[in-house]
Order: structure tokens, then sequence, then C-alpha cells
């Protein structure tokens, strides 16, 4: 996965280890007014290297200290949280810009290209909304709905989601979904919550079933920013195994869709699941 690899419970680690350490320490984390080291257990610390403890990654400096912020380690970049030191992976927020830490590639940095979950980043690793997006690699076609749909409502937005959802369905033999008025309720202020916090989570903190109307079990939930129109989210959806599951899933019987551009970039929601009166 990455070079000069380190793992904490190793003890016999060749020439990336010193043979006399510098710092005294007790086996594990040690501080000093410098910053964080490791002690493994034969009493050497690791320096110039990636160390993995318990399955979290650290990057440590020639000196033997904790790296935070951005690393390049020669094959691409790495950002270490500030405060806890451990490699993040996937999207993370870096003074105002998102950008996309690979899990399939290690935690590296993607950049210029598309996410799993169909969003362009630039030669820089930044997420730019509307600039490129929803292509997956030029497959299927985003060119529908172009500049009519831009004066469409974002009824008319919510509502051809779902038809294009059925279309899906019904390729595979699928049960189409119905459009239920308290999902569309639900979907509508999920989305206007992914301008506050884009996540599953609630920005109170709660989960995103906590929207959901009483009556509705097995839920799941699709979200997306940046992509133009239904059949640009549409695509990055189905070109996403996850999202598309829940397209797809058979036993959904129920659907709200939610779109919200209220401040600048367009935010979807899809929310599924199933009343037994359908």
């Amino acid at each position: 996965m990455k070079k000069n690899v380190i793992l904490a419970a190793a003890v016999a680690l060749g020439t990336m280890l010193m043979a006399t350490p510098v710092f005294a320490g007790n086996t594990g984390w040690n501080r000093d007014n410098r910053g964080w080291w490791y002690q493994l257990s034969n009493g050497t610390y690791v320096k110039s290297s990636w160390l993995s403890i318990n399955g979290t990654w650290y990057s440590m400096d020639s000196a033997g200290y904790m790296e935070i912020g951005w690393v390049n380690d020669g094959s691409g970049w790495y950002f270490m949280d500030t405060e806890s030191g451990a490699m993040r992976v996937g999207w993370v927020n870096v003074n105002g810009n998102w950008y996309y830490l690979n899990p399939a590639n290690g935690g590296r940095m993607l950049a210029n290209g598309y996410t799993p979950d169909g969003y362009y980043v630039d030669g820089n690793g930044v997420y730019r909304p509307g600039v490129g997006t929803a292509q997956s690699g030029g497959q299927g076609n985003s060119q529908s709905s172009g500049q009519n749909s831009t004066q469409l409502s974002e009824e008319q937005f919510e509502d051809q989601v779902i038809e294009l959802v059925n279309q899906e369905r019904a390729k595979r033999g699928i049960s189409p979904l119905k459009k239920d008025d308290e999902m569309m309720d639900t979907a509508d202020v999920r989305a206007a919550e992914l301008e506050v916090l884009f996540s599953h989570d609630r920005p109170d903190g709660s989960d995103s079933d906590t929207a959901y109307p009483d009556g509705v079990g097995y839920r799941g939930e699709n979200i997306a920013m940046g992509q133009r129109t239904p059949s640009q989210v549409m695509n990055s959806w189905m070109n996403s195994p996850g999202h598309k599951r829940n397209i797809l899933d058979p036993n959904y019987t129920v659907i709200g869709v939610g779109y919200s551009k209220k401040n600048g970039t367009p935010h979807w929601v899809q929310n599924f699941g199933i009343r037994e009166r359908y």
C-alpha cells in the first residue's frame, strides 16, 4: 500500500529504526515539547516511515516525530488529522476546500479524476461543484435536461429523479417506487440540512433516520452535491455501487426526493422506505 511501511507490533524492523533511541521513554506514545513519538517494545522508535497501530496509520518524520496535516511520501499526498495525527480517508475539508482521500489507494489524495460517488476533483485534488461532475469516466449520457432543465422548479427536479429511479427499476423488472408525500417532506428537510452538513448525520448530531415519518421502516438514504440536473445526479448514483444498491433494492416501496440550492451548490437526497399499506 505504501513504501517503507512499519507495523507497531514488529520488533525486527531493519534500517528504518535506530538501534540506539535518542528519546528515553516508555513503550507506546511519548511526548515532549516538540511533539509525539512512538517507542516500540524493543526500545527503538520509528522515523521516516509509516506506522500502523491497531489499523490506524501515522506518519513519522525523519526525527521520529508524528506528522500532522498534509504529508507527501513520494507516491502522493496524504492528510494526517491535525489533532490525533491519524491518517484520514474519504472526504475531508481543509481550509474550506473538499478533498477525497481514496481508501482504495491507501488514503492517497485523488487528483484530476472522479471519486467513487461521482464527484470531480481537479489537479490539486479540490472538489469543484458543477465542473465536469457526474461523467463517471464518460459513461452514460449527462446532456439531457440541459438549458431547459435549469428553468424547472425544485419540485419538477425531484419528480424527474423519481421518474429516472423507476426507469432503472423497470429495466430490471423491479416494482416502481411510490412518491410519498411525507417522505417528500423528509427529503426536503434533509436536502436543506445538507447545506449545513454534508453527511448522513443531521446537523444536530442525530441519525438521518430521525427525519423519517412514523410508519416507515427498512430505511435508506442517498445524498449528493454539485450535480446540476436530475440525469447527472442519477448517473452519479448509478455509477456508485452503494447508491445503486439502494435505488434497485426490491424491498423498498416508497421514495422521497429532495433538492436544495439555497447557497449556490445543488444538494440532492433520496430517502427510501417501506409502508406496508402500499
